[in-house]
Formats: C-alpha cells, structure tokens, sequence
C-alpha cells in the first residue's frame, strides 16, 4: 500500500527514531503521538530505574565518606605523629619574584609615514613641472617629522614605563627584604629564647596544625620565660558541632536516604575520645616543635563556649586542664596509648563525663595583660569637636581609632587596648575579641595621612600580624590605598579602611566627623 504522508519522531532520551506513515495528515498524526506515548512510559521507566540507582549510589557515597570522617576524629592524635610539628622558617619567607618587564618599545618605518602621506614616487615629469618635485619634497620632509616625532615618543614612553617599573621593583624589594628580616630576626628570637618570640611560635604551631573541621583552632597563649611555663587556653569543640551520622542507607519502598547517627553512648564516648586526644596532640606539638629547649611546661586548659538549655544563658566553661613536664611527657608511647586513661595518669582535671561541660578550675590561668599597654586618651569623647581628622596630631588618631574600635568589639564582649606611641610602624592596638569562632587577636594600626597609603605600610601589618600571632589585622587610614595594597590582601585576613569607610564606620556609632585631605 502507498502512503502519502510520513513523519520522522524521536526520543532522544532512548536514542530511538522511526518514520511514521500514513493516508492522511491525521493518521500520521495519530500514529506518531502513539509511539510517543508508548516511547516515553518506557523511559520514565528506565529513569525510575536510573533515579534507584543513583540514589543506591548516593547513599554508598555518603556512607564511606561519613566514615571516613568520623575515622579523620578518631585519627587526631595519630595524624601529628606522623609529622614534623615544626615551623617550617623557609614557607615563612617570601620568595616572590617582581614580575618581569615586558614592555616593548614601539618600532616604526618611514616608509608607513610616506605611504600614509600617499608621497609620489620621482617621475620625469618633475622636469618639467618643478612644482611637482616641490610638493612632493615637502610630504617627504613632513614625512620625515612625524616619523622622528612618533619614534621620540615611542622611547619617551618606553623610558617612562622603565622607570615606574624600576621604582616599583625597588619599593618591592625594599618590602620584601623588610618582611624576610622580620622573619629572620623573629627566629634568631626564638632561637635565643626571647619570650614574646617564643609566645608567637607556640601560636604559629598550633595555628599551623590541621584538623577536621569542628575544631576551629581558636586559643590564646602565653609563656613564663622564668619558668619556661607554656598556658595554652583552647577552645574545644561543642558536642553539637561533632558529626555524629556513621551510615546512609536508601529505602527503595519510600524512595529516599536516610541517616544512621552513633548510640547516644557511643557518641559520648566519641565526643570525650576527640577532646583528650586533642589535649595530648596540642602538648605533643609544643614539645616537639619548640626546638630551643625554652618549654619545659605546659598547662592546658580546655574551653567549651554554648548556651544552657536550662536558663537560655550563654556559658564559657573550663572542663578540663592538665600540667605535665617534657621529661614527664616524653616517656609516653602516643601511638599506645588510650588517651583518656593518659590524661588521667597525668593528674589532668576534669568533672565527671566530659559531655555534660562541668567546669573545673584551671590550674593556671592565662594573665592577658601586656607590658607594652598603656592608658588611652578619650579622644572619641571630643570627636564632634575635631574640625578634621586628615590633620589631626597622629598620635591623637591612634587614640581616637582605638575608642572607636572598642566600642565596636565591645558589643560582642570584646577589648581593645592601645600600646606605646607606634610613629615607627608598630603596633597601635590589640584587640581581643571572645567568640570562639570570629574572635581572637586583632591587630589594629592607623595611619593619618594627607597621601595615598603605600603597599609597603600593608606589608608591613602582615609582618605584624605574623609576630603577633593575631588572626586579623585591620588597617585605617584617613585617606586612601592604592590597587597593589588591595592585591596584596585579597587571600590575606587584612582589612582595609580607607577614609570614606572610616566616617561610614563613626556615623554607624552615631558621630559626625569630617575628613579633608590637604592636597
């Protein structure tokens, strides 16, 4: 039989196609939306069957890497072990090279200028018509000044691309060979047992060392160099923030996964297994990598921040602190031991189950204060009466940024407090501020300039920074900074405040201040 219509369908999904024929448009019509219909229950089918496996597939996936975090909390304490705690002085250096100068001096032809010009070539008929050879000597001639011309401003240009370069390389030079001597003087400080230095290697140790991701690594420190007492306050890990599901499994009857999480028991067991072996690890790394034989003794004290479902208060509680030697600590195999029963063995505090966050008592506690601190000035009293901060006396506007900055971090329960007179560059303020995930040690400078803030000034904070042992470093200025000391920070905890955000930031604590650059 002859058709007279036909039609090509597809179903891209089953890779399948066919040729419908027919009498009539309408039968066509009718065969193709009935092979299509046949076509795409079988591939919701095939889907259904895709969709079970995938979701199969999904929960095997999520299954092994459950496991294999609750194995990388399980592993804490093996995982320093198989590494050199020390601070690697040559990662601290900055190998940077200055990019390379590529410009290229601009070539020209003469000949691009006469084509340009559309000069004649001499012809015979110059003989005879003088004018010709006039003219056209005259386009040659005029030819010739703007070749000289653009060639003069192609070396000017190049000239004057050499010498920003030059300048550029020389203040990065200057910078980094700045930044390495403070990195060199800071471990000649360390390795002569200076105790500030010593205070900030402990920090880079602990800040250096990594974890899975419920411990923040948040803690402050500090050294006796008479007793060469090293007291590390820790912020452990709530119970909440510990992951706690060990299976997925996929239920085909209600097409879904669905979590298996630890016994109540085991994950209390897990949870207290975590904080001990974090205790050992951190006195581990510090003995290990303090290197000068300046650590003699450390005392942690482990801190666990949350709220009490009782009362809806906020709590900051010490559940456990332990004291051990070097000599002491050295005689223990980590690799053997149970680290609860070796935290007992070592005269460690702790009340009861270490899931209920009972408090004890530190056995020593961290004294915060800072010989360099001294008393501010209430400058911020007096700002709606400043005319302009652009010219302020510097030292003021030390004062007058850290009142600022204090009633900022006081809100969150924080400190800020001003040191001796920085006009060197040093530190302007310590901040610190309590929460166990912002918080930490802040370094706070200001510069009141008139001119635009050199990348050296910002390099120069991350040093700091480094020294310090501080988690943030906050720059401010009363004028502005240039594109280099915003290249410089984006993959840095630095913070840049030029002036505009700096007025932004007073009228924010309800004060009016006015900011005029001298030109």
């Amino acid at each position: 039989m002859a058709y007279n219509y036909e039609t090509t369908i597809h179903n891209s999904y089953l890779g399948l196609s066919k040729i419908i024929k027919g009498q009539t448009p309408a039968e066509v019509t009718m065969k193709a939306q009935n092979q299509m219909e046949i076509w795409d229950k079988r591939a919701q089918r095939e889907r259904q069957k895709e969709l079970i496996q995938d979701m199969k597939q999904q929960a095997e996936y999520d299954s092994e890497n459950a496991l294999k975090e609750i194995n990388s909390y399980k592993n804490i304490l093996n995982y320093t072990l198989q590494v050199d705690d020390k601070v690697d002085w040559d990662k601290l250096y900055d190998n940077e090279s200055f990019i390379s100068f590529d410009v290229t001096k601009k070539k020209y032809d003469i000949q691009d200028f006469k084509l340009s010009l559309k000069i004649p070539m001499p012809t015979f008929w110059e003989k005879i018509f003088p004018k010709m050879k006039m003219k056209r000597l005259e386009l040659e001639e005029q030819a010739k000044i703007q070749y000289e011309e653009a060639v003069q401003k192609a070396e000017n240009e190049y000239e004057d691309a050499l010498t920003i370069y030059n300048k550029e390389k020389a203040e990065f030079d200057v910078t980094k060979e700045n930044y390495n001597k403070t990195i060199k003087e800071f471990k000649q400080k360390f390795e002569e047992g200076d105790s500030q230095a010593v205070e900030d290697y402990i920090r880079l140790v602990l800040e250096n060392s990594i974890y899975p991701d419920a411990i923040t690594k948040e803690f402050n420190v500090q050294y006796n160099p008479e007793s060469e007492i090293g007291i590390i306050d820790y912020v452990l890990p709530h119970p909440s923030t510990i992951p706690n599901v060990i299976d997925y499994k996929f239920i085909q009857t209600r097409k879904e996964i669905v979590s298996k999480e630890m016994k109540k028991k085991d994950f209390e067991e897990f949870y207290e297994d975590i904080i001990y072996q974090l205790t050992l690890r951190t006195i581990h790394e510090l003995f290990e990598s303090v290197y000068n034989k300046k650590l003699q003794t450390v005392v942690f004290n482990g801190w666990v921040q949350g709220i009490d479902l009782a009362t809806g208060q906020d709590f900051n509680s010490c559940i456990l602190s332990v004291q051990t030697t070097k000599d002491e600590f050295e005689t223990i195999n980590l690799e053997r031991v149970n680290p609860k029963e070796c935290f007992r063995n070592l005269k460690g505090l702790s009340s009861g189950a270490l899931k209920n966050l009972a408090p004890v008592k530190p056995i020593l506690k961290i004294n915060r204060e800072d010989s360099r601190f001294v008393e501010s000035k209430d400058i911020l009293a007096e700002v709606n009466s400043i005319p302009n901060l652009a010219v302020m006396a510097w030292d003021d506007f030390e004062h007058l940024v850290r009142g600022l900055f204090e009633k900022i971090f006081a809100k969150h329960g924080g400190e800020v407090k001003v040191t001796q007179a920085s006009r060197d560059g040093g530190v302007d303020a310590i901040a610190f501020d309590p929460d166990p995930i912002r918080g930490g040690k802040f370094v706070i400078q200001a510069k009141r300039y008139n001119k635009v803030v050199s990348v050296s000034a910002v390099r120069d904070l991350y040093g700091t920074m480094i020294n310090e042992g501080a988690v943030k470093g906050i720059l401010v200025t009363t004028s502005h900074y240039g594109k280099d000391s915003y290249e410089f920070v984006k993959d840095k905890p630095i913070t840049l405040i030029d002036g505009s955000n700096l007025v932004h930031l007073f009228n924010e604590e309800g004060l009016e201040v006015r900011i005029e650059i001298k030109r």
